[in-house]
């Protein structure tokens, strides 16, 4: 009977430790299972940062391309508008303020290129003539922002002298060392030099002084009645020995067109007005009419010369006075270049650029 009743109270001590450890195992799960669902849920939060983060930024991408390509558009409409339009006009800006400032602008160009965000950027190469061979000696780079105009970036090749040559107006100083520079190096070599005036010239006057010189004439320097008036230098301005054509003097050759019903391109050719070498009635009224282009863009002109210009003062001048001279540039054999040393009507020389031989007359 005793082991019995011991047999059945040890059946109901495990029924007790099983229950137990029931309740122990269920208290253990519903402690873990809180645990992960904040695991789950932090997860599931990080989600959806990084989620809506690459959201946030795909949307500004894409908005930023959306503007570039409708700012794109925009800009080149602004540029191409009107006739000439604006592009052609700031291009006309730079080549024609180079021209009449630099005497060897003739030769320069301005190529355009459209930016984005209504921008244009102008790049102009700066070029010299010495003897036959012109050369490349730097460049200019400006930028437009709508119609609003930078200062001009310049930069320079090769060996770029300390001083710049410039005119003496009628001025009685000499500078007899840059004629004996020249004879040192006359022999199998040209050059390019700017001469000063004793008194003033005309156009034709000065034609006649190089009628049978082997030399060529580059640019006039004209008397526009400022340069008497400064005392320590003055903004030279000037034409180069062929006419200044502007757009509207070409003369359109001829017109193709290209492509089908729906897209077709016009293509033309055009080439400037004759031009008798030494016509200076031509020469003249070309440069009056480049400085009249320039007057309402002054602004823009003084911005990418660095100076100041005064164009309504000297037109002004220039139609009671006319055109007279006091002052070239001239290239050539340096032989023939000294044999100008005893002329009366010459009263300075500097020196530009000395190269080797490369006259081919």
């Amino acid at each position: 009977m005793e082991a019995e009743e011991m047999e059945r109270d040890l059946e109901k001590v495990e029924q007790y430790l099983q229950v137990f450890e029931e309740a122990e195992m269920g208290n253990q799960e519903q402690a873990v299972t809180p645990m992960m669902d904040q695991k789950k849920q932090k997860k599931i939060l990080r989600k959806g940062k990084w989620k809506a983060r690459f959201q946030t930024a795909f949307t500004a991408l894409g908005l930023i391309i959306t503007f570039t390509i409708i700012s794109s558009i925009l800009t080149a409409v602004y540029y191409s508008w009107g006739t000439p339009d604006r592009t052609d006009v700031y291009r006309n800006i730079i080549d024609l303020t180079l021209t009449v400032t630099d005497p060897y602008g003739q030769f320069s160009g301005t190529s355009t290129n459209t930016k984005p965000y209504f921008g244009l950027e102008a790049t102009t190469d700066i070029e010299k003539r010495v003897g036959d061979e012109i050369f490349k000696v730097g460049e200019y780079k400006t930028n437009f922002l709508f119609s609003m105009m930078s200062f001009p970036e310049k930069e320079t090749e090769g060996i770029i002298p300390q001083q710049q040559p410039s005119f003496s107006f009628l001025s009685k100083e000499t500078s007899p060392s840059e004629w004996n520079r020249l004879e040192k190096v006359k022999s199998g070599t040209v050059s390019s030099v700017y001469l000063s005036f004793s008194e003033l010239l005309s156009t034709n006057e000065v034609f006649d002084h190089f009628k049978d010189r082997n030399l060529d004439i580059i640019w006039f320097a004209v008397d526009t009645g400022v340069e008497a008036k400064e005392e320590y230098g003055f903004e030279a301005i000037g034409f180069p020995s062929t006419p200044i054509w502007h757009d509207d003097d070409m003369i359109t050759d001829s017109v193709e067109e290209e492509g089908n019903f729906w897209f077709s391109v016009e293509s033309s050719s055009a080439s400037s007005p004759e031009y008798t070498e030494g016509d200076s009635k031509i020469l003249h009224q070309q440069f009056l009419k480049t400085l009249k282009f320039l007057e309402p863009y002054e602004k823009k002109a003084e911005k990418f010369h660095f100076g100041h210009l005064d164009l309504g003062k000297r037109l002004e001048y220039l139609e009671k006075h006319g055109v007279y001279h006091y002052g070239i540039v001239i290239t050539g054999p340096t032989e023939e270049i000294l044999k100008l040393k005893k002329e009366s009507w010459i009263n300075d020389i500097r020196i530009d650029e000395i190269s080797f031989w490369n006259w081919n007359r």
